[in-house]
C-alpha cells in the first residue's frame, strides 16, 4: 500500500488527509466537511484498503455516490491504491446493464461502489447482501439528499449491522445532513477543511 502511494506521487498528506485517516485507523466514526478537490476520496481508501488487507474476510465496505462519474472516478482510485493488495471491488450504477453488476456481485467484492438506487434495486433483487458491511461511507451526502436519495439511503442504512464503522463526508451541513449523521453515526469525530474557494486542481466552467 506504501509503494503504491509513493507511485502517485504523494509526499505530504492534505488537512483532509493527515486528520481523517488518524481516526479512520483508530475506529471512530467520522463526519469530514470538505471542498471538492481536497483529496477526501484518498481519506477513506487508504485506512480502508489497510483494513481489508489485514482483515481480509471480515466485513464488506459501502461507498455510496450521487452520481455514476463519482463511482467510476472512486473505483479508479481504489484499484490505483489496491494494487497488488487482495482487495478488490465492484462498481453498481444506474443507466447501464444490470446484469454485469449482478454476476460482480456473486464474486463476493469486498467492497462496493454505488448509487442509492441501483443497491435499492439489487438488494430488492437479492443480488445484493448488506449483512456484512462493516464500513459505511456516504460520499457527497449533500449532493445525494439534493438529488432526492434520503429514503433510499435510510432504506439501505437500515440493512446493515448497526455495528459498523461510518463516514460521511460532505461540503456543507445542512439540517438534512444533521438529522442524516445523528440517526447513522455514533459520537462521530467531525473534520472540517472547507473553504470558501474551489481547490486549485478543479476547473470550474
Amino acid at each position: 500500500l506504501k509503494d503504491n502511494v509513493a507511485a502517485r506521487n504523494y509526499v505530504h498528506p492534505t488537512p483532509i488527509q493527515d486528520q481523517s485517516i488518524p481516526a479512520i485507523m483508530a475506529g471512530k466514526d467520522v463526519i469530514g466537511l470538505a471542498n471538492t478537490g481536497t483529496g477526501k476520496t484518498a481519506a477513506f481508501l487508504l485506512p480502508l484498503i489497510n483494513n481489508l488487507i489485514e482483515n481480509p474476510q471480515r466485513y464488506t465496505a459501502l461507498i455510496m455516490v450521487p452520481t455514476r462519474e463519482l463511482s467510476t472516478q472512486i473505483y479508479d482510485e481504489f484499484r490505483l491504491f489496491a494494487r497488488n493488495t487482495p482487495a478488490y471491488a465492484a462498481v453498481c450504477v444506474g443507466g447501464v446493464n444490470i446484469h454485469p453488476q449482478i454476476a460482480a456481485l456473486k464474486r463476493r467484492p469486498q467492497v462496493i461502489i454505488g448509487t442509492p438506487g441501483r443497491l435499492k434495486d439489487l438488494l430488492e433483487q437479492r443480488a445484493l447482501k448488506l449483512g456484512q458491511v462493516g464500513y459505511l461511507v456516504l460520499d457527497e451526502a449533500d449532493r445525494m439528499l439534493d438529488m432526492g436519495f434520503i429514503k433510499d439511503i435510510r432504506y439501505l442504512v437500515d440493512q446493515t449491522p448497526k455495528q459498523r464503522q461510518s463516514l460521511c463526508l460532505s461540503a456543507t451541513m445542512t439540517p438534512e445532513i444533521n438529522q442524516l449523521i445523528n440517526d447513522f453515526l455514533i459520537d462521530p469525530v467531525t473534520i472540517s477543511v472547507r473553504k470558501s474557494q474551489t481547490g486549485a486542481n478543479i476547473d470550474q466552467d
